[in-house]
């Protein structure tokens, strides 16, 4: 997670309404505070490090060599509370047009959905195409290898 101090102009990804509140002030402040931080010195604080491990099954995602710390995480979540990234989420896999420049759904979970999982997009079911290219390309990329 990388923090980095931002003046306007925003960054591209950054819509201006997040930009000009209140979380997205501190995490400017945040990643002011943190510049001054070395990772060395992070690192020495165990408890810190501890906390910066988060599992879901198998997969482990282990972040403390990232220059952040509890203050900072705390200022991301509230960041991503006031931008609702997890309503966003909820829309993304309920198929709802969440890309505004080409006015479609992000459709990456269908990607990675089951063959019998639904998302609709424009009131149809996108997986069973999606698994029919999954399908030939499988084939073809068997084809390849095998000669």
């Amino acid at each position: 997670i990388l923090i980095k101090a931002a003046t306007p102009p925003f960054p591209p990804r950054i819509s201006p309404s997040t930009a000009m509140t209140a979380p997205w002030a501190d995490i400017i402040a945040e990643a002011d505070r943190l510049k001054a931080t070395h990772l060395r010195t992070l690192l020495q604080d165990q408890a810190r490090n501890d906390a910066m491990f988060v599992g879901c099954g198998d997969m482990v995602l282990d972040y403390s060599r990232q220059r952040v710390d509890a203050a900072a995480m705390e200022k991301l979540f509230a960041l991503a509370a006031q931008a609702d990234v997890e309503g966003k989420r909820r829309k993304m896999f309920q198929g709802e047009k969440l890309n505004e420049t080409e006015g479609r759904s992000v459709l990456h979970v269908a990607l990675r959905a089951d063959r019998d999982a639904v998302i609709n997009s424009d009131g149809a079911n996108v997986v069973p195409e999606v698994w029919s290219v999954l399908d030939a390309m499988k084939a073809f990329s068997e084809k390849v290898r095998s000669g």
